[in-house]
């Protein structure tokens, strides 16, 4: 059986391709932030157990390190170089909207969550909310 950590990175990634998002932030809190503001909105697979903490560098999902290995681990995803603060979603767009429907979600409600959780990600970006140093 795949271990559920493997089913929620590649729930995380299927949404990532589907919302538009190219490379996923793996560092800086953007991503920590954007899964908490659009939880309500994520497929069970991925939101069910997801707990966050704040910390001495703001708010932490603590699942979500675990999730961006098992994506590398998996090959659904690939650290970006220089700055390894990313990754590159290897997943495809047909293997997503595959993920999504196996998550019991529609092409179109995958593909708002996944934008949802893009544009929360960005956001946080644009108004330099990122806690990533230089």
């Amino acid at each position: 059986m795949v271990s559920e950590r493997f089913v929620r990175a590649e729930a995380l990634c299927a949404l990532w391709v589907l919302g538009g998002g190219g490379d996923l932030p793996a560092s800086g809190g953007e991503l920590d932030r954007a899964l908490h503001a659009t939880r309500a909105t994520m497929p069970a697979a991925l939101a069910e157990g997801l707990t966050f903490s704040a910390t001495g560098v703001g708010l932490r999902c603590l699942e979500l390190p675990t999730l961006l290995l098992a994506a590398e681990e998996a090959m659904l995803a690939v650290s970006v170089w220089p700055t390894y603060r990313d990754l590159r979603v290897t997943l495809d767009p047909e293997r997503a909207r595959q993920v999504a429907l196996g998550a019991g979600l529609s092409t179109e409600d995958a593909a708002a969550a996944g934008r949802a959780l893009v544009a929360a990600a960005r956001h946080r970006e644009a108004s330099g909310e990122t806690g990533r140093h230089a």
